[in-house]
This record gives structure tokens, C-alpha cells and sequence, in this order.
């Protein structure tokens, strides 16, 4: 008799492929288990309940802020009972970042299976035409490139639909030393915002004019088929665009932001692997996660299927980063210094909230008195009615 799981991941070759594709490979292995996975957009990915689709799915690849969600609904299995202890000290030993640690909140609610955090990229054919013989490491050289961009008819490019408008101010503020917090009663001082936002106006003036309604998606679709955008300061990092054989291909590096150490602070992303609380299969789950978690499948199949590794093993792979354009050593400075967000149940509604302002705001809407103000209420507000 076949034992059925059903998964659903996010809308992207990157989020897609390398479960699709790598489920026959489990299938050799345990040839009673069938692992199935759909699809959901990614604005769904970061905002959409994850109670709602526990109800439907054995398998669920989430974003670490819903942890808290999970752990007041119960909706999802706490994965540290079902697994050895020895599985999750490889897992931190393989953490990029503080990747293996982001799902860890009252519970282990689940593995992580793809790593990423806010990066920069360019187009090496458009900086070198510019006189550039590298990527800013500054932010003043930012700047300054993003004006010999302007100079020369060409663009700098900011993502900053309603999510990453958000993820804009936490890497930003993070960057300058006070990130968000989640034991405070405001998102951020009225200072730091302050100082968040005139840097922010200092990259928009200098981006595409379509970035407000661009995510890192369409942003590196515009920058890989087109010929006027050289360089992102901030957004996700997506190895698919770096890959060899990619016609224009983008490289990524570490962020430039304006603090001392400009490569930190940026906001943790990636995706992880959890088990929903209706899963009648727990044992063929905790097998195929295992599966899926091997640093020999994460180095291998994993990231020849278009995936984006969550273990440490493929990121420092020589191999695997000449495939992937030197997208992994470019980076993982990065990774390693990110900032990882508040988990707690509400967290995510109120830092929605305060990106559809900032949204709004960088396309040219509303007041940054205004914005701040209702930012810091909606955050208080999140945190009152946060369970303990």
C-alpha cells in the first residue's frame, strides 16, 4: 500500500524544482512513500495562514515568523521530539547564518531547507562600462554609483513592493545597530526610522522608477533581460539568476550599508520544511525531511535541481558556487551576519502593516511623521496581544 505525503512550497523554479524533482530520488529509497508538492505565490508564502494550510498539507515550507503562529495554534508539529538529537546538532553545525536556530521558538516547527537573506547584486558588464572594476563595499559608494548610473541613462534598483519594504527598514535598521526588537513596545525609536528612511530616499531617488512595485522576482527579471539596471542594493538573494549559462547573468555579493561594518544586519529569509499537525504519516514525513536534509542531497541533487541549499555544506562547496556564478562565496559573509525577526504570533500582520506605509511612502504617498507614528502603534499594539 502506498503512503501518501502532500506538500506545498512557494511559487518559484528555486522554491519548486528541487522538491519536485527530487522526490523520484526519495521514491528509490522508500518506494511505499510518495511525496507530492503544489505551489502558492510567493506574497501567500510570507503572509498567508499557516493554520489554514496545515489543514490541508502533511508538508509545509514556511518562513520562520510563522513559528509563533504555529506554536499558539498548535497547527504544526514540534519536530524536536521526532527526530535525534544528533540530526539537530549536524543541522547547527550546517547553519548558514542563524538559519537552523530561526525555526527554533518554543518548538522546533521546522527544518531549514533553503537559506537566503537580503544581498546586493549587479550586472559585471554594466559596472565595468561605468568605469567600476568592482561592487561598492560602501555606502557612499553606492551612491556614488547609482549617480554615474543616472549619468549614463541607467538605473540602480530598489524592491520594494509592501513585503520588502519592510525588509528594507529591518536590514536597514539592523545594519545601523538597532534593529527591531521583540521586547519593545515600538517597531523602532523615532530616530533610527528617521535616519532609515532618509537613506532609503537617498536609493529610491537613484532606482528604476517601477521598484515600488517590483519584489527581487520581477526586480532580477527587469535586470537579466534588460540592459539599464546595474545594481540592487538590497534584495533576496536568488541563485537562479547567477547560474552558468544564464545569457545576462547577475552576480551577488554582500550588502553596503551605512554602518561600520556594512556587510551586517541584513534580514534572514530562506525557507523551512515542517510537518503539519493533521499529518496521519508522521513516520514517512520524518523520513523524507531527513532525506531532504542530507548535506550529500543538499550539495547534490538539491542544488543541480535549481534549489538554494539551507545546510552550510553546499554553501562552502567549491563546486556547487562555480555552478551557482560564485553566488554562495559572494554572499555568505552576509548570511552570517543576518538579522533574524521577532517570531512572535502577530509579528507578521503589524511589520505588514509598516511595509505597506513605507511602501506608500517611497511611491510617493503620505507623510514620514504619519507613517512612523502608526508603524510604532501597530507594533505596540501587536505586542499587547502577543500570548506569553
Amino acid at each position: 500500500m502506498t503512503r501518501r505525503l502532500r506538500g506545498i512550497t512557494w511559487d518559484h523554479p528555486r522554491g519548486y524544482d528541487p522538491l519536485a524533482k527530487g522526490a523520484p530520488l526519495f521514491a528509490a529509497l522508500h518506494p511505499d512513500i510518495e511525496v507530492t508538492w503544489t505551489r502558492r505565490s510567493l506574497r501567500d508564502f510570507g503572509v498567508q495562514p499557516v493554520e489554514v494550510l496545515a489543514e490541508q498539507f502533511d508538508l509545509i515550507v514556511i518562513d520562520h515568523p510563522f513559528c509563533g503562529r504555529a506554536r499558539t495554534t498548535g497547527c504544526l508539529r514540534d519536530l524536536r521530539p521526532l527526530f535525534p538529537a544528533e540530526f539537530f546538532a549536524m543541522l547547527e553545525r550546517e547553519s548558514v547564518g542563524p538559519s537552523t536556530r530561526s525555526y527554533d521558538f518554543g518548538g522546533v516547527w521546522a527544518l531549514p531547507t533553503d537559506a537566503a537573506s537580503q544581498v546586493a547584486s549587479y550586472r559585471p558588464d554594466l559596472l565595468g562600462a561605468l568605469g567600476f572594476d568592482a561592487p561598492p563595499r560602501r555606502f557612499d559608494e553606492v551612491l556614488a554609483l547609482g549617480a554615474a548610473a543616472r549619468k549614463a541613462g541607467k538605473w540602480l534598483a530598489l524592491p520594494s513592493c509592501q513585503s520588502d519594504s519592510a525588509c528594507l527598514v529591518a536590514s536597514l535598521s539592523a545594519n545601523l545597530g538597532t534593529p527591531i526588537r521583540p521586547d519593545t513596545d515600538h517597531l523602532l525609536p523615532p530616530e533610527v526610522f528617521e535616519a532609515v528612511l532618509d537613506h532609503l530616499a537617498a536609493l529610491i531617488a537613484l532606482s528604476h522608477p517601477d521598484s515600488p512595485k517590483w519584489n527581487p522576482i520581477a526586480t532580477y527579471d527587469a535586470m537579466s533581460t534588460g540592459d539599464d539596471i546595474v545594481y540592487v542594493p538590497f534584495g533576496f538573494g536568488y541563485t537562479n539568476y547567477s547560474r552558468l549559462g544564464v545569457k545576462k547573468p547577475i552576480r551577488f555579493t554582500t550588502i553596503a550599508g551605512p554602518a561600520p561594518d556594512p556587510a551586517a544586519g541584513a534580514i534572514l529569509g530562506g525557507a523551512g520544511s515542517a510537518i503539519s499537525a493533521t499529518c496521519a504519516d508522521v513516520e514517512a514525513a520524518v523520513a523524507y525531511l531527513t532525506f531532504l536534509h542530507q548535506p550529500e542531497h543538499q550539495r547534490g541533487a538539491y542544488v543541480d535541481n535549481g534549489g538554494q541549499p539551507g545546510l552550510r555544506a553546499a554553501w562552502t562547496d567549491a563546486e556547487v558556487d562555480r555552478k551557482a556564478g560564485g553566488f554562495f562565496s559572494g554572499t555568505l559573509e552576509t548570511l552570517d551576519k543576518a538579522w533574524l525577526r521577532p517570531r512572535f504570533d502577530g509579528f507578521i500582520h503589524a511589520f505588514e502593516h509598516m511595509g505597506l506605509l513605507v511602501h506608500r511612502w517611497l511611491s510617493g504617498e503620505g507623510d514620514r511623521a504619519g507613517l512612523i507614528r502608526s508603524a510604532n502603534d501597530a507594533y505596540a499594539r501587536a505586542r499587547d496581544t502577543a500570548p506569553a
